[in-house]
Order: structure tokens, then sequence, then C-alpha cells
């Protein structure tokens, strides 16, 4: 095992919208939980273009970064880790998945609160309350 001056991973990952759909994926390997787009950043890597070099490695979209809505620390495989999750919006919504993936869908808000057993029973994963502030926070931009 080699020592590092890092103490733990770090993480970005995009509450993606598109037409006021939220982009969610299938992982393919476990855990198998839906999720926004993301993943660890490099060492050193600035987040905001980490996260535009995930998404368009996992997607194929370009995406614009506004502002962080959550961040998220616990172990994720054994590996302590840090997620700092940004609202993210993108002009198309044709996704090529990587193999990291195996199904997308562009949800609305109602649609994942109506399904949010289908999309929220894992643990870890994401929390229906991050994408209900993520969804106030793009409205808020929205206006502006």
């Amino acid at each position: 095992m080699s020592l590092s001056p890092h103490s733990h991973r770090v993480a970005a990952n995009a509450y993606l919208i598109y037409e006021d759909r939220f982009l969610l994926l299938k992982r393919s390997k476990k855990p198998f939980i839906w999720g926004p787009p993301g993943g660890k950043l490099q060492i050193d890597e600035d987040p905001t273009r980490g996260l535009q070099r995930e998404v368009l490695e996992e997607t194929a979209l370009q995406i614009r970064v506004f502002q962080p809505v959550t961040t998220w620390f616990g172990y994720f495989n054994d590996v302590p880790l840090l997620s700092c999750d940004y609202l993210c919006t993108s002009q198309k919504n044709t996704v090529s998945l990587s193999h990291e993936h195996n199904d997308y869908r562009w949800l609305t808000i109602k649609d994942l609160t109506r399904d949010k057993n289908i999309y929220f029973t894992s643990d870890p994963g994401f929390k229906l309350s991050d994408y209900k502030l993520a969804w106030k926070t793009y409205l808020m931009n929205k206006s502006l």
C-alpha cells in the first residue's frame, strides 16, 4: 500500500436537467443503483472539469455546470469518498451509455416522487430529497 497525502477520494455528480427532466443512470455493476451521472475525480482535478469529463465519458453529453447542490461523505466500496453534487444542464438529450451503465431515463420531479421506490431503494444511493433540492435550485436559476 502506498502512502498518499490525500485522505479520501473525491467524486462529483451531475443533477443533470434537460427540458425540466433529470437524467438518471442505472449502474451495470454493484451497487446496481439509479443515480446521476458522475464519478471519481482524478488526483487534484478541478471538480467542474472533472464532472464535465465524467458526464461526457458516461453519456456523450456536454454539460453546463451551475453550482453545488449537495455534498456527501461516506464509504463507497470500502473507500472513504467525498461527493460534491452539482446542478447541471444539457442542450441535448441523446444519451450514449458507457459500459458503466445499462439503462437511463429522463424523469420529471413528479415522476421521481411518484416512482420513488424504483429509484431510491438502495444504500448507498441518492435520495429523493437531493433531487428535490436540485429542482428547487434549478427553478431559482431558471428565473435569472
